[in-house]
């Protein structure tokens, strides 16, 4: 039977460990890039682009208290359309909205009383009764 030393790293090798930058450089390869490409998760584009004022040139033909509760509504459904989404996870934002509210174009499409029911907005916040029937834009919405 053989002896066990005491010492039992003094019969191993030593190792050193050195570390080589990637063999292609990061912007050269287009298969590398296409790939990165693709793994990517798509950003759905956010329904509000914060610190932009509302455009008051889409509501020229309403009356100015009508365009301010309009202007009111667009903001909540921006608001609670992000606030969805980002409870949703990266990669499948878009489609878990849709299948529940529909897309995001669908859901302005909708007049504003309709929008809010679906997103459930409570519509005691705007005068309701002056913008039931028009869509997100300021268009009146035609019943069928």
């Amino acid at each position: 039977m053989e002896k066990i030393p005491d010492n039992p790293g003094a019969d191993r090798q030593k190792v050193s460990v050195v570390e080589r930058s990637l063999l292609v450089a990061h912007g050269q390869s287009k298969k590398l890039a296409e790939l990165r490409k693709r793994l990517q998760p798509d950003f759905p584009v956010e329904a509000v682009r914060r610190g932009v004022a509302p455009e008051k040139q889409l509501f020229a033909g309403l009356k100015p208290e009508v365009a301010e509760e309009l202007n009111k509504a667009r903001t909540l459904i921006e608001d609670s359309i992000n606030q969805i989404m980002r409870s949703f996870p990266e990669g499948k934002k878009n489609r878990l909205f849709g299948f529940r509210f529909g897309s995001v174009d669908a859901v302005k499409a909708m007049p504003i009383k309709t929008a809010f029911k679906t997103l459930g907005i409570a519509d005691h916040s705007v005068k309701m009764k002056l913008i039931a029937e028009l869509d997100f834009h300021g268009n009146e919405v035609k019943r069928s």
